[in-house]
């Protein structure tokens, strides 16, 4: 799929040959994370133990759901670039990055709910203190790369065409969106804002909290941009010209990134981002 003629041509996903033949370490990541996933979700079913709330196996759970689609996601993504780009001396830097840091920050939360601890807000002793320093600049690093990715697509694809503009914009406030509201809430000690200090009776599947702000609302939202934008322009109708598929797609950014902001300062004034 490496710079497709057509227009049709960036919007067939690519198939799983061409994805391992486009970035095999992204991609096997990807499986890494899906298969830590369904290890710690089947361990869960037979550990009653629980955390804030919930079953210690829930964070492993979720972020190696999140991560996997986050490797998956940038694989899907390179294949818009030059097979030679990733090879290069650069291109493996920013392959090497995402890739170290993102398998280090997953294992250790695994590890870490093996033990019945918390991975996040950890300072109990200097190790955990430091784990999580490392964590927050890893997770800084995964999302600090994105817009190179996207300055690289933008230089060798058509901005002009929907699909590319939507995967360089995505990229571009994936960072500042999920990464400044990640700081954020990295700073405020904690993702509960007026709200019980607990998961437990949150929404389902997110935990996130139903009686008061839950910063971790914004920063979902903020960090699924990347994919959001490419998915949107995907399903819409195929015999809209790309000039209105432009159009339409502004305007959902617009929406989207509006929307992302007003869960942000839900969370800060303390409201829930959905009532019980």
């Amino acid at each position: 799929m490496n710079n497709p003629q057509s227009s049709l041509a960036y919007l067939r996903w690519p198939t799983i040959v061409e994805l391992k033949s486009t970035q095999i370490f992204w991609y096997r990541a990807a499986l890494f994370n899906f298969a830590l996933m369904v290890f710690c979700l089947v361990v869960g079913l037979f550990d009653d133990r629980t955390l804030n709330g919930i079953s210690v196996w829930s964070k492993p759970v979720k972020f190696g759901l999140s991560i996997g689609v986050y490797f998956l996601t940038l694989t899907w993504f390179a294949t818009f670039l030059d097979s030679k780009t990733l090879r290069s001396t650069s291109g493996k830097w920013l392959v090497g990055i995402p890739l170290i840091t993102g398998i280090t920050e997953v294992v250790y939360i695994a590890i870490m709910a093996s033990l019945g601890e918390a991975s996040h807000f950890n300072l109990s002793s200097n190790f955990t203190s430091i784990m999580y320093s490392i964590m927050g600049i890893g997770a800084a690093s995964m999302v600090l790369v994105l817009p190179w990715m996207a300055y690289l697509i933008a230089k060798q694809n058509p901005m002009s065409n929907p699909l590319i503009l939507a995967i360089v914009i995505g990229l571009c406030l994936t960072c500042l969106l999920g990464g400044g509201f990640g700081n954020y809430l990295s700073s405020n000690g904690g993702h509960w804002v007026n709200a019980a200090p607990t998961d437990a009776n949150g929404v389902w599947l997110f935990n996130w909290a139903m009686d008061g702000g839950d910063l971790r609302v914004a920063h979902f939202f903020g960090m699924h941009a990347m994919h959001a934008f490419p998915i949107f322009v995907v399903l819409l109708p195929q015999h809209w010209s790309p000039r209105f598929k432009l159009k339409i797609l502004i305007v959902f950014i617009v929406a989207y990134v509006l929307f992302s902001a007003h869960t942000f300062f839900q969370a800060v004034n303390g409201q829930p981002f959905l009532i019980g």
